[in-house]
């Protein structure tokens, strides 16, 4: 029969140091156990990167380990368990899991590490088992002095990380909600696009796709010769600019007066020259 498990402790690897306040985080977490349903909370140290808090039956260890001879610069482990005369199955020993992922969740979310590893002891929690955890960490350079990694221990270990990243899902993750199935598309009526013709602007001007000149037509030739034989002489254009004239009177005189007017001129022009109209008029 395999022994039960009496601790669980979880580390958060950095490959470079964080901006964390020991002191500080570890007050943080002593104002929430006291909140807790715990009757008494005590905090020891063991020097200054070791806290331990005993909880009734439980023990809760806090360690912060820098200068780290591997490739992390530093780890911070989280330790829960019974207490050396607790009993794992009662009591809050018995939420050693559940206490560690959730400490571990909360201040991974505040420090982001690089690599969180997770493992399980049936000794109680002290800080001898912490110690003993930080110095099986893997990862260590052969450059650096201290354990030297063989190719067997490298593909163990790379199992053992695909297998600790796969169990790295947080209890308090919120679940995904499931998503309702989209309701069919309603069909809509096509939209036909029509361009209008493009206006040409003026600028673009017609030309001739030749640049040699319409030969003229042979009758513009012909027509010309007729029109200068049909325009009239100088002689002609000249009497048809005089005044033309019935006895002495200019036609556009007479159309100006008036019937009787006109009568009466044309007898006293008779009068007056009735002398020289005698032989030309013998009735008269």
């Amino acid at each position: 029969m395999p022994d039960p498990i009496t601790s669980t402790v979880a580390q958060l690897l950095f490959r470079a140091a964080p901006e964390l306040d020991f002191p500080n985080l570890v007050d943080d977490l002593r104002t929430a156990l006291n909140d807790g349903p715990a009757r008494e909370c005590g905090l020891n140290w063991d020097h200054e990167d070791v806290a331990v808090f005993d909880l009734d039956n439980a023990r809760i260890i806090l360690a912060y380990t820098q200068m780290l001879p591997g490739r992390y610069a530093a780890c911070l482990s989280i330790g829960v368990g019974a207490a050396e005369s607790g009993d794992c199955q009662v009591g809050i020993a018995s939420h050693q899991g559940t206490i560690t992922r959730l400490l571990a969740d909360r201040i991974n979310a505040r420090f982001m590490s690089d690599r969180m590893l997770w493992k399980t002891s049936p000794r109680a929690a002290s800080v001898e088992m912490i110690d003993a955890m930080i110095d099986e960490l893997p990862g260590l350079d052969p450059a650096r002095p201290g354990l030297h990694t063989t190719e067997h221990e490298i593909d163990r270990m790379l199992a053992r990380f695909d297998a600790e990243t796969a169990e790295q899902v947080s209890e308090l993750a919120p679940e995904v909600p499931e998503t309702r199935p989209l309701r069919p598309r309603r069909p809509e009526r096509p939209s036909y696009r029509t361009e209008r013709p493009k206006l040409r602007t003026s600028a673009e001007r017609v030309r001739p796709a030749n640049d040699m000149p319409a030969a003229a037509h042979p009758m513009v030739e012909e027509m010309q010769r007729i029109r200068e034989a049909l325009e009239p002489t100088q002689d002609e254009a000249r009497a048809e600019r005089r005044p033309r004239s019935i006895l002495g009177l200019s036609l556009p005189g007479l159309r100006k007066r008036s019937n009787s007017a006109a009568v009466a001129g044309v007898i006293l022009t008779l009068g007056a020259h009735g002398a020289a109209l005698g032989p030309v008029l013998p009735g008269i």
